[in-house]
């Protein structure tokens, strides 16, 4: 790769980056694009096949841009997701970015230090250098995606593994009873698979107004139920919160009676 595109590519994959970040819609949408399907996989390419080499038509290269992409996807948010890191479009952007800067930075090295070509158009290479670049033209890519395959797989099997006795959390209610003298309805509510810690069952009404607040004290299982009171001529939005949080962990909602 010659200075001049490798220096365009960097300078398109910088300005995708910044248009994904703090762009609007109609710009962070291309740049998105870019950086997803073409950007990353064209400068590997370039970065991975010869300079000059000539048997790689623009088909098998139009084809190889999004696969390569795609592949820095897929690698990319496993090994985010492996080192505790957060999957958003911050991530992402730069995991194609850097992805996309470091090959293209390759390429042009790979340029800088490519021998003369020998007359012809083709490089002047013995039987046993002619082995050795047919392995990895043909060898590495096949093994390398054999790799891949087998890696996602043991992961997700491991991962699965892991995840199997996460209990599920739940927050259900039985159908309101009649209505009492005061207008209130009695409701049986439960909630399942409930980690240790302080929990509060917040009432509001369609106005987002608190209307009641209960402590909740799981047993060993995870496991609590018990009644509340609700007006019976409003909805009722009933919030499970953990702890000190601010946003409700589980949310279900009691219909006004009609």
């Amino acid at each position: 790769m010659n200075p001049v595109r490798a220096g365009a590519l960097a300078g398109l994959t910088v300005a995708a980056a910044v248009a994904v970040e703090l762009g609007p819609l109609p710009v962070s949408l291309p740049g998105g694009l870019l950086l997803a399907f073409v950007l990353p996989g064209f400068a590997l390419g370039e970065a991975i096949f010869r300079p000059g080499r000539r048997d790689i038509g623009v088909v098998e290269r139009a084809v190889l841009a999004p696969a390569l992409s795609l592949a820095v996807l897929v690698l990319g948010g496993l090994i985010l997701w492996a080192a505790g890191g957060h999957l958003n479009r911050t991530s992402w952007t730069l995991v194609c970015a850097v992805t996309t800067l470091i090959a293209a930075g390759a390429a042009y090295y790979r340029t800088l230090r490519a021998e003369p070509a020998a007359p012809g158009g083709e490089r002047a290479a013995g039987p046993a250098k002619s082995v050795q670049e047919r392995l990895i033209r043909d060898v590495l890519p096949l093994a390398l995606a054999v790799l891949l395959v087998a890696g996602a797989g043991v992961w997700s099997y491991a991962d699965s593994v892991h995840t199997h006795d996460v209990p599920v959390s739940t927050l259900s209610a039985q159908p309101p009873g009649p209505v009492d003298a005061d207008g209130n309805r009695a409701v049986r509510v439960a909630a399942t698979g409930l980690a240790a810690g302080e929990w509060t069952m917040v009432l509001s009404d369609p106005a987002g107004v608190e209307v009641g607040r209960q402590e909740v004290t799981p047993d060993g299982d995870g496991d609590w139920s018990g009644q509340i009171s609700v007006p019976g001529d409003q909805r009722v939005t009933v919030g499970l919160f953990r702890g000190g949080e601010a946003a409700a962990f589980r949310t279900l909602i009691i219909a006004a009676v009609p």
